[in-house]
């Protein structure tokens, strides 16, 4: 296997050595983002056999792929099959839909690129992807599609029992029945498993949940009274009943009993799908099939809720935000997530914020072999390069929250952004708390707020367009979690990070129940750790978009008082280089530490 850089890392053959050394078990591996976790995962499981290496979004897939090639490893991908067909060309379909009428057009051999598999060897293919210079999957998808005119989802899951490397979304292991789609003929205890992100796994519900709103129901039950099944119209009327009386925007919890959800109604759809769908079929002769792939019901969408809603280790809350009201079927506790660790051959946890030894043990049920890259050999970074500020008269806590302690954020943010020459990162535990501080920033040279719709590539272009600005947005949202935003020549182009509070979720009747549920099973210590550890998790993960190389500089603010409490400073696992208590003398510093930097 060749080595494609000049040089391991601090860290990094030592990384190395510990993962092929623990293969077979539980391993978790913590460092910072640019020290090189992919690469040390793929060369500590090299020549051991298959490896299905996990991430949370299509986007993450490129760097494995570019490690892939730098290695020589034989490798295939798998992400949303909706998004790769060459039917659809793009159109929009709910994937519960797209995947019933593909697996109908497979079965009555009415899809053209389906067929054309026969066509394909997989040399051909294994060649195709090596010879690529392209890492982005979807374009990856796209060249298959028109090399050979084949269905690109089932021609690069084909490859599995060829390569040794799978590259997939999470859903591809996390979620049983996806996991059955692209590999129905490769036990999962034939893969060692490798987790990118695994700090996510803390969070349960952001790995496996699903949600169904008011009006999709209101459609769901018209369409079942419309085609002559009224039994099963009636019991989707009781969710909707239900949620129709839900007017608060935090999640309240529902009971399976009273709203009727189980396993018998979700079959009941599942099985009237089938049957409608079947029917449709016949009409293909007058529609194209290209227009079959774009059919869709709400009948599916409940269907497909209904399906994680009935399973024991969920439970159901509602919530009105707006004019919407949403069903949502949500974790109560781990063991679905370790439902799924307990099955490969040996699984590898990475992130550059992981939860401490024993939080993550919690999680994930087992004992696991832990290493922290920093904490054993050193900053991967120039420690001299960051600055931890704590600033303590400020804080998010509920009780204290006011229109006053608001305008103290306002001033806080407006002042670093105007200290600097580059963006700067303001970070809330909400939207809420986001909208009373930026609603005091009008006046800004350039200012950016995250939305619920907000695309990562937007914002990225307008960094690019203008590197002095503003971007505010909401801890565990897209714009903090695994991106990062860098010059063209490289450098990170966040010049300061403010972590406006400390980003706990609010304490609905969910994180109420959940929170119960982990005590209970964990103990009340342990059970306090998993919840403070999602809120460190949130910090460390919004000011670790400053800090991606060697050659980056940022200045931290950490603007809350409670930061101070010895087991923040210890899950965070940094050490604080000034606390203020008075805005000035926070700036003086802030500019003392930048100097002229600006970037690239």
């Amino acid at each position: 296997m060749r080595f494609p850089y000049p040089s391991f890392r601090r860290g990094q053959l030592e990384a190395v050595e510990f993962v092929k050394s623990g293969l077979g078990g539980c391993l978790a591996l913590r460092a910072p983002t640019g020290f090189g976790k992919t690469l040390v995962a793929l060369m500590g499981h090299a020549g051991r056999g298959r490896v299905l290496y996990v991430v949370r979004t299509r986007n993450e897939i490129s760097p494995v792929v570019r490690e892939a090639r730098g290695l020589g490893m034989p490798f295939t991908l798998v992400f949303s099959g909706r998004k790769m067909c060459p039917l659809l060309r793009g159109a929009e379909v709910p994937p519960e839909d797209f995947w019933l009428n593909c697996r109908l057009l497979r079965l009555k051999s009415m899809c053209p690129y389906f067929a054309n598999l026969r066509r394909v060897s997989e040399g051909e293919l294994a060649e195709h992807l090596e010879r690529s210079g392209e890492t982005d999957p979807h374009r990856l998808a796209v060249s298959i599609a028109r090399a050979f005119s084949a269905c690109p989802f089932f021609a690069l899951t084909g490859l599995v029992e060829r390569v040794g490397l799978v590259v997939a979304t999470y859903p591809f292991f996390f979620n049983e029945s996806v996991y059955s789609l692209a590999f129905p003929d490769v036990d999962i205890d034939q893969f060692y498993v490798v987790v990118d992100e695994a700090h996510t796994l803390v969070s349960p519900q952001s790995v496996l949940s699903d949600h169904v709103d008011l009006s999709t129901l209101r459609g769901c039950s018209g369409e079942l009274s419309r085609i002559g099944y009224a039994d099963l119209a009636q019991r989707v009327k009781r969710m909707e009943e239900l949620l129709s009386r839900v007017d608060s925007r935090w999640l309240v919890r529902v009971s399976k009993l009273e709203a009727g959800v189980d396993r018998e109604l979700a079959v009941g759809l599942e099985e009237v799908l089938q049957e409608v769908r079947l029917k449709a079929l016949s009409s293909l002769r007058r529609v194209r099939v290209e227009e079959f792939m774009k059919v869709s019901s709400p009948v599916s969408r409940v269907a497909r809720f209904l399906a994680l809603a009935s399973r024991g280790a969920f439970s159901l809350y509602a919530q009105a935000s707006g004019d919407v009201r949403r069903l949502h079927a949500l974790p109560l506790g781990y063991e679905p997530i370790r439902e799924r660790l307990r099955l490969p051959r040996g699984v590898l946890l990475m992130s550059g914020t992981l939860p401490p030894e024993r939080v993550l043990e919690g999680v994930v049920g087992r004992a696991t072999r832990y290493l922290d890259v920093e904490s054993s050999y050193g900053p991967v970074f120039p420690r001299e390069n960051v600055f931890y500020a704590v600033y303590t008269p400020v804080t998010t806590s509920y009780p204290l929250r006011s229109a006053g302690m608001f305008a103290e954020y306002a001033r806080l943010v407006r002042s670093v952004y105007e200290s600097v020459g580059g963006a700067v990162l303001a970070v809330y535990p909400s939207y809420e708390v986001m909208s009373e501080v930026v609603a005091q920033l009008g006046g800004l040279e350039s200012l950016y707020v995250e939305r619920g719709d907000t695309r990562v590539g937007e914002v990225a272009e307008r960094l690019s367009r203008s590197p002095h600005t503003l971007v505010n947005a909401v801890a565990g949202g897209k714009i903090v979690e695994g991106v990062e935003f860098r010059s063209r020549s490289g450098v990170s182009l966040i010049s300061s990070v403010v972590v406006c509070g400390v980003p706990y979720p609010y304490p609905d009747d969910y994180v109420e129940d959940f929170r119960r549920a982990v005590r209970s099973e964990l103990g009340e210590e342990a059970g306090s750790l998993v919840m403070d550890s999602q809120a460190a998790i949130r910090t460390a993960q919004a000011y670790g978009r400053a800090i991606r190389s060697e050659r980056d500089r940022a200045f931290i603010v950490l603007a809350d008082r409670r930061y101070l409490k010895k087991k923040f400073k210890e899950l965070l696992g940094i050490e604080y280089d000034a606390v203020f208590s008075d805005l000035r003398s926070l700036l003086d510093r802030l500019e003392e530490f930048l100097g002229s930097h600006r970037p690239e």
